[in-house]
């Protein structure tokens, strides 16, 4: 019963959570796709800071896998979550410590 009513608190994190689980189980398609979803229903639930992490979190993934291209891409939106946020300084942490 609670989960229906808390679906769009926390979707978000299971996702992410299945996504993470995914990818240190080498299911990289999968994990890729839960990347997205998390990402996705963070936004659509207005979840700008876990959308940030998530974004960050695929970005780590991606670079794992040698995907430079699309962990630039999530790490870029990642750092822009974070300002909007009003997180500065994990946004600065970003920059100075993942060259993307």
């Amino acid at each position: 019963r609670f989960v229906q009513y808390g679906k769009s608190n926390n979707e978000h994190k299971l996702l992410l959570l299945e996504a993470e689980v995914k990818s240190m189980m080498g299911e990289k398609d999968d994990a890729s796709k839960k990347y997205q979803l998390a990402i996705a229903a963070a936004e659509k639930n207005g979840f700008v800071h876990e959308q940030a992490i998530a974004n960050e979190r695929a970005a780590d993934f991606f670079l794992r896998n040698n995907d430079e291209s699309k962990a630039s891409r999530h790490y870029g939106n990642a750092n822009s979550l974070y300002l909007q946020w009003g997180a500065q300084g994990k946004a600065d942490d970003l920059c100075k410590n993942i060259p993307f």
